[in-house]
């Protein structure tokens, strides 16, 4: 703090003591330097333990709200066993309840329907609590007498006088709905019109002391049958009001778990969407490092003096890059940015003949069943995302039974309305395939739900898992328009649910503009070497593609986005024979904007739209003839063979 007289900046610090709030304050020269020279200093400090206690009280709360929302409307739980205190505070009905003791002069008491106690009586006579109750036989009476005054009485209190025949008791009972929460009894007040010996005598049959019984009953408050009929009313009456405020607490917490359950998961598809696009824009970069690899490893294997020994260093190499191609696909359908090669699928028939698959996936000791509609579902789907997402799903179980166990697909058509679709972000009214698997596993716990479909997310120990499989299968229903959900099932065990819109109509196949696009081959013969205009922003795959192309014999011109294309373009667009460039570019505009203006000049023109992923180029692309696609990372076969498709016979050998 303090160097060679010198103070350093800042001249606060606080120091740790426990229960107070402790700050070391400097006193600088004011003629001095920057530093200052230390004149002195001051230690300012507090107690904070009643603010500590006050913001502990504060979190207990909190944590008591929290437990108590989630015990009240945990998934599952049978309403009837909720309790009077799962709805009230009951410090909150003691302070009613003498209150109203006080006001009206008569003892109170609030129990449960079987009698136990929930409050402290409130102004209980003496002949009461400490003769009649200290008896067997009185204390058994007066337990008689309030279970019968307990019952319920929805059209008013019920009003009796107790056993001994001398004392008026009522009751009302509380309620939410049907469900009997607990009692409300009033009583221990004379009835004027009962005579002491009367009283006396039942002294005798409970066998209570008589002198002592006299002297307590001198002190109890009478009070004529009409005013305690009043009194009475008057209690049914707040116990209505407590039973229908018990209604209403029950609907808002339910309100308040609805409404926090869809925010979680709002949130959390906000969370995967952004991790998504974070997912799929990594994938974007990977894909264009991955693709000038594979190229180049082909440069290198076409050197006629290539040594023969660096021929496995260069297998490795490719093993590696195979292996982060794959990852990356998964990134990219985890993002929902894989090239969807969609088409009318029936889902029934597809995961007849998918089972024996998944069946090899979950190996011995793991017992398969199925059941589903024979009637077909029709959707559009890639077959191989489908797939892929259904293997994922049965690792996952194989996982989660290393002991062996069970496993179930099934398959049906389901409705779903707008109050069902309410509860699951993303859905809208309308007919769904849906498609379930589950496990005999222990299911999955709450700590890991809200994290499952997040790539690179495992609970395996490091280096054991990617992490990507569930999130694949998230953003391949993602990129389907469906959904999937999970859930534990009852005595153990997890079961995932995909959703995928089914189809009113099939397809016909000219009206996929993708069959259009790979069924063409009506390009003119032009004489000579072939002009190929090449658009790519990634500068070591622009220079890769175009040592590849023009090794193969083209003539390449050179773009580094769609301005500089354009500009290439005006000064050889009778030259050029092809356009060959990426989809996703900075410029201003991508690539399938980059094809639609000069397929607006030369309809004819071939195109060739290379990415790493894709906003869906069946839809979005460019519904006309001519125009194929090339997903990254490609290598030189994929290259030259697009060509040959793009080209025609004006391709090169």
């Amino acid at each position: 703090l303090v160097r060679g007289g010198q103070v350093v900046p800042p001249y606060e610090y606080p120091i740790p003591l426990d229960g107070r709030e402790t700050w070391w304050s400097a006193r600088i020269c004011p003629r001095c330097d920057s530093h200052g020279t230390l004149t002195g200093f001051t230690i300012v400090s507090r107690d904070i333990t009643d603010r500590h206690l006050a913001e502990a009280r504060v979190q207990e709360l909190n944590a008591q709200l929290s437990r108590r929302l989630e015990q009240l409307l945990a998934p599952g739980r049978d309403s009837t066993d909720l309790r009077l205190e799962d709805l009230f505070d009951l410090s909150e009905l003691q302070r009613f309840q003498d209150a109203f003791a006080e006001a009206t002069g008569v003892a109170s008491i609030i129990t449960t329907p079987e009698g136990v106690p929930l409050t402290k009586p409130s102004r209980f006579c003496r002949l009461c609590q400490n003769i009649i109750r200290k008896t067997e036989r009185g204390l058994a009476n007066c337990c008689r007498s309030d279970a019968v005054l307990g019952l319920c009485h929805p059209d008013g209190p019920r009003v009796q006088a107790c056993l001994s025949g001398g004392l008026w008791d009522a009751g009302t009972s509380l309620r939410a709905g049907d469900l009997h929460l607990a009692n409300w009894l009033i009583g221990q007040v004379r009835d004027e019109s009962v005579d002491e010996e009367r009283m006396l005598r039942y002294a005798a049959e409970i066998g209570a002391d008589p002198e002592a019984f006299r002297q307590a009953l001198d002190e109890v408050p009478r009070m004529s049958s009409e005013q305690f009929g009043k009194v009475a009313e008057a209690l049914h009456l707040l116990g209505s009001q407590f039973s229908l405020l018990a209604v209403r607490n029950l609907q808002q917490a339910r309100f308040i778990a609805e409404r926090q359950r869809l925010e979680d998961q709002v949130l959390q598809a906000r969370n995967l969407e952004t991790v998504g696009q974070l997912a799929g824009g990594l994938a974007h970069d990977f894909n264009n490092l991955l693709t000038s690899q594979f190229m180049h490893l082909s440069l290198l294997r076409s050197r006629p003096d290539l040594p023969e020994s660096v021929g496995p260093s260069l297998d490795a190499l490719e093993a590696s890059a195979r292996v982060a191609a794959e990852r990356t696909q998964q990134l990219l359908a985890f993002g929902g940015k894989q090239i969807l090669q969609a088409r009318p699928l029936d889902l029934a028939n597809f995961l007849t003949k998918v089972a024996p698959s998944l069946r090899l996936v979950l190996g011995e000791g793991i017992h398969w069943s199925e059941a589903g509609t024979a009637e077909p579902l029709l959707v559009e789907a890639d077959e191989g995302m489908i797939e892929q997402a259904l293997v994922n799903l049965a690792l996952n179980a194989r996982e989660a039974m290393p002991g062996g166990g069970r496993f179930r697909l099934t398959w049906g058509a389901v409705h779903l309305e707008a109050p069902q679709c309410g509860v699951r972000p993303g859905a809208s009214p309308g007919s769904y395939a849906r498609v379930s698997v589950s496990d005999s596993g222990p299911g999955i716990s709450t700590e890991v739900l809200p994290r499952l479909f997040e790539p690179f997310f495992s609970t395996k120990p490091g280096g054991q898992s990617s992490g990507l499989g569930l999130a694949t299968v998230h953003g391949v229903l993602r990129q389907h328009q469906g959904w999937v959900e999970v859930s534990n099932l009852p005595g153990g065990g997890a079961e995932f649910t995909l959703f995928l819109p089914l189809l009113i109509k099939a397809m016909e196949p000219s009206d996929n503009p993708l069959a259009k696009a790979r069924s063409s081959s009506a390009i003119p013969r032009h004489p000579g070497q072939p002009v190929l205009l090449v658009v790519e922003d990634e500068a070591s795959v622009r220079a890769v593609v175009v040592t590849i192309l023009e090794m193969l014999g083209y003539r390449v011109l050179e773009a580094v986005d769609g301005p500089d294309a354009l500009a290439r373009w005006e000064r050889h667009r009778h030259e050029i024979d092809l356009l060959f460039t990426d989809m996703v570019m900075p410029g201003g505009f991508d690539g399938r904007e980059l094809a639609s203006r000069l397929l607006a000049q030369r309809p004819e023109l071939p195109v060739i739209l290379s990415s790493g992923y894709s906003r869906d180029l069946v839809r979005d692309g460019l519904p006309r003839t001519g125009v194929f696609f090339l997903e990254k990372p490609y290598e030189v076969s994929q290259v030259v063979d697009v060509l040959r498709q793009a080209l025609g016979d004006l391709a090169l050998e």
